[in-house]
């Protein structure tokens, strides 16, 4: 980038010069037209004498136009005539510094960021300068081209600047009312005007995120300690921007893998974890920890932790709050390792990002089904997924979808792990740090004969029994479990010990959730799909034309022409959708678990009664174009 712009500089004063010297005509009105001649040109138009004088000799006229260069050294550029306009060449050179300038700020910003595109749009902000300033020179009429050139030099910088603005943060963006005003006030106080500017204290500056100490039965003296003794710490910046880069990144899960050389940094993106650039460990002098270490000290004391302990097992809650309105409950926790230490944050939305069925991806048919199960007279239902699949945000959208304004439903749940508040279900608390279980509530909020109760935590055998109990007594209960398939949600109930006679007739049905990952909208390719695997799917060649996949990668010097996708930041999935599983029960699984209770086998017993399970949903998707077939293949193999 400098070169180009040393070249155009050079470039840009040779051309004006030389025009100034031979071009009559004035190119950019720079060079006003004059009286003298022009080297190797004709006379032009001579001014008429004074009124009263004769006209000079032509013999003199040839002398004077054969010692024009002499003229030129005497006098200067301007000469007689006044050949160059001064102001007018100040203000084309006011223009170019100022293009200077912003072209020198685009790249470093460009580079700062790590624009992928920052060679291509440099020199597309250096050709068009080139290309159309230079060529303007040419234009005789100065109020026509010179502001032309200006919106040459200002336009695409205000396209930049709009396109970055949108990606960042806002601390981070310019050209803001704030940041101009910011300006202002530094640039009055430079000359004496004093204009008041709102300090910004040191955790205040950075990525726009705030932290919240929380805990159980701890003060509010207690908790804000820990919040000033985070904040005064070296590291507490730098943990703001990681946990700010992880939750705009789309990551459930960040994790902090120290070692003596370097720091790994990983994402849980979509169920799918992605490592990021270790980062070197550099101790300054007259320190012992680096600024990850630094990182660290920050979270354990933002937890009420031990910093200076780190090989034991350290767990904590805060919340973080980004740009004073989106609100993330955080899970700390952090051990001590063969290598160094390990620290990993569970980042867990306050808001349930979904409202309906509709937004979990519930195809119609199955969510009627789905609501008869929720709004059955009497029975259990049972909601469930495999671990770090969305369990509790779908517990929350089934609860909310349950009929809850013509009958009473009571919502069991622990102290400790609240759910959200939903408009007419009760919430009945019991506190698991007291030692306290469902059975604690449960007699007393029977008691208050409601028709359907949501009890989270049914896995003590206590609590199943009394809620089979319940069941005789028209009324519904909806649970939940961590599974891998309906199938073994109902074997890890049976595994409490509880009869399969009692609880088996009151099982309704279990529905299981699977989270897939979606093919970015903007890279995703289409492709025609062999015969072999359409056969595998169960798909006739007449049903699909086309599917999709992640982008292929081209060799390298197309892939780098082509850039990645930043949609996707090149990974090629965005988002997850989810496939789900519903297992209605009837007398012949109830009769095949009683008397052989093989999980594969009751498996085949549901496919051959055409029970729609993952697949089902797997091959809808694949037809919609959201998902590869890679990824179903992945997510089919791993809860296998």
């Amino acid at each position: 980038m400098r070169h180009f712009l040393i070249i155009s500089f050079v470039f840009s004063f040779l051309f004006v010069f030389y025009t100034a010297a031979v071009n009559a005509q004035g190119g950019l009105g720079i060079v006003d037209p004059g009286t003298a001649a022009i080297v190797g040109g004709d006379t032009g138009s001579a001014p008429p004498p004074p009124s009263g004088e004769q006209s000079a000799p032509a013999p003199q006229q040839t002398a004077q136009r054969g010692s024009y260069s002499g003229d030129i050294l005497t006098r200067g550029w301007w000469g007689p005539g006044g050949y160059v306009d001064p102001i007018k060449l100040t203000l084309y050179v006011l223009i170019y510094f100022l293009w200077v300038f912003c072209a020198s700020w685009m790249n470093g910003d460009m580079e700062r960021l790590n624009n992928p595109n920052r060679e291509a749009a440099n020199l597309a902000y250096v050709g068009a300068y080139l290309g159309l300033g230079l060529g303007l020179m040419f234009v005789p009429l100065f109020e026509a081209a010179c502001p032309i050139i200006f919106l040459v030099v200002l336009v695409p910088t205000l396209v930049y600047v709009v396109q970055r603005n949108r990606t960042l943060p806002p601390h981070l963006k310019v050209l803001t009312g704030e940041h101009l005003f910011y300006i202002f006030a530094v640039s009055m106080n430079k000359i004496g005007m004093k204009i008041k500017v709102k300090p910004r204290l040191v955790y205040e500056v950075g990525s726009p995120i705030e932290m919240e100490a929380t805990g159980f039965n701890l003060s509010k003296e207690e908790l804000t300690k820990r919040l000033v003794l985070a904040r005064n710490s070296p590291g507490y910046n730098e943990f703001r921007e990681h946990l700010y880069d992880a939750i705009t990144s789309n990551a459930t899960t960040l994790m902090f893998d120290f070692t003596p050389e370097s720091t790994q940094l990983k994402h849980l993106v979509d169920g799918v974890w992605l490592n990021l650039a270790p980062i070197p460990r550099v101790v300054e002098r007259g320190k012992t920890t680096d600024k990850m270490e630094d990182a660290l000290i920050a979270m354990k004391l933002l937890i009420g932790g031990k910093p200076e302990d780190r090989r034991s097992s350290q767990k904590g809650t805060f919340t973080a709050i980004i740009r004073k309105k989106t609100k993330y409950g955080i899970e700390f926790v952090s051990q001590g390792t063969k290598t160094g230490e390990a620290a990993m944050l569970q980042i867990t939305a306050k808001k349930v990002p979904f409202q309906s069925m509709e937004a979990l991806g519930i195809r119609p048919d199955l969510k009627e089904k789905l609501m008869a199960n929720l709004n059955a007279e009497k029975g259990i239902f049972i909601v469930s997924a495999p671990p770090a699949n969305g369990l509790r945000s779908s517990m929350d959208v089934f609860s909310r979808c349950c009929d809850r304004f013509t009958r009473d439903v009571i919502n069991v749940e622990d102290r400790l792990t609240p759910s959200e508040e939903i408009e007419n279900i009760v919430p009945g608390i019991y506190d698991s740090s007291k030692g306290e279980t469902p059975l604690t509530v449960l007699p007393d909020i029977v008691f208050k004969e409601p028709k359907a109760l949501i009890v989270r935590d049914m896995t003590a055998l206590p609590v199943l029994e009394f809620c089979c109990k319940e069941v005789d007594n028209e009324r519904i209960f909806i649970t939940m479990i961590r599974s891998n398939d309906g199938v073994e949600a109902i074997f890890r109930f049976l595994a409490q010990k509880i009869p399969a006679q009692t609880f088996l007739p009151r099982l309704n049905a279990v529905v299981c959730q699977r989270l897939i990952r979606k093919l970015c909208p903007d890279c995703k390719e289409p492709f025609q799909p062999p015969p072999q695997l359409l056969q595998q799917l169960g798909l006739r060649p007449d049903q699909v034309r086309e599917l999709h996949r992640k982008r292929t990668p081209l060799p390298e010097p197309e892939e780098r022409k082509r850039g990645i996708c930043l949609t996707c930041s090149g990974i090629g999935y965005m988002g997850r959708t989810a496939m789900y599983e519903l297992i209605e029960m009837n007398d012949a699984i109830r009769e095949a678990i009683i008397t052989n209770p093989d999980m594969k086998a009751i498996r085949q017993l549901i496919i051959n009664q055409k029970q729609r399970g993952f697949m089902h949903d797997g091959v809808q998707l694949l037809l919609k174009g959201e998902i590869s077939v890679d990824e179903l293949s992945r997510v089919m193999k791993l809860y296998q």
